[in-house]
């Protein structure tokens, strides 16, 4: 699929559509969602996996979606873990080389620490560390908006390159950078509150969560980018 035309044009992002979408998906079969959620957790315990889990989901989301049952076994696939690895990989090293200012930063705050004994000089250690730290938080969230996309590009439109991924990702989330990132943590929200029903509920709400985001990628990539490329 191109994505030339979406990176160039645009696109709508309603978050209200994908909301009652993924929710609807969700209820297309909820004992499958539930049993597949159950085996993400279990797929998330063997090292690296976790990432790979909700990718395999996204593919039992498009099953569901079109009409398939859902195989909640479908999570223990290991086709893109290659792929996921290198992703995981490039995240880990962008985020401890962003580290490496604050850990300079410290310097400073270490030694007056050393001369004083005691306490810590809290000017040193607002100016230096504390902008780099809101720098560093403000990096992370401009870098998990510019990810949004990776993960429907490799699972569901199997985009191999890490690169080409991270790219059209970047490319395609910036266009509607603050909509994306609202987006993200209401669905955060949603997926955590069946912490209130004893945790039991998140076997719930973090389906629908995925399912929601299911929604937005579809809508996205396929629908608006396939609308696109006919105008």
């Amino acid at each position: 699929m191109n994505f030339d035309l979406i990176t160039n044009k645009g696109y709508n992002f309603n978050i209200g559509k994908y909301i009652a979408e993924g929710y609807d998906l969700f209820k297309k079969d909820v004992g499958g969602f539930i049993l597949a959620t159950l085996l993400t957790f279990i797929m998330s315990i063997i090292p690296f996996c976790g990432i790979l889990a909700i990718g395999n989901f996204y593919k039992i989301c498009r099953k569901a979606d079109q009409g398939e049952k859902v195989e909640a076994g479908d999570i223990f696939d290991f086709t893109d873990f290659v792929v996921y690895l290198k992703l995981l990989v490039l995240v880990f090293i962008i985020v401890m080389i962003l580290m490496i200012p604050m850990q300079i930063t410290l310097i400073p705050v270490l030694i007056a620490a050393s001369e004083d004994g005691e306490n810590i000089n809290a000017a040193m250690l607002a100016g230096g560390m504390g902008i780099w730290f809101i720098l560093y938080v403000l990096f992370l969230i401009a870098f998990s908006v510019s990810l949004f996309f990776v993960q429907p590009l490799i699972s569901l439109y199997r985009v191999q390159s890490v690169r080409q991924a991270y790219s059209l990702s970047w490319k395609i989330a910036k266009k509607n950078f603050l909509l994306i990132f609202l987006f993200t943590i209401i669905v955060s929200i949603i997926s955590q509150l069946g912490i209130l029903a004893c945790g039991i509920g998140l076997f719930f709400t973090i389906p629908i969560g995925i399912c929601i985001k299911y929604a937005a990628y579809k809508d996205v990539l396929e629908t608006q980018n396939q609308k696109i490329s006919y105008e």
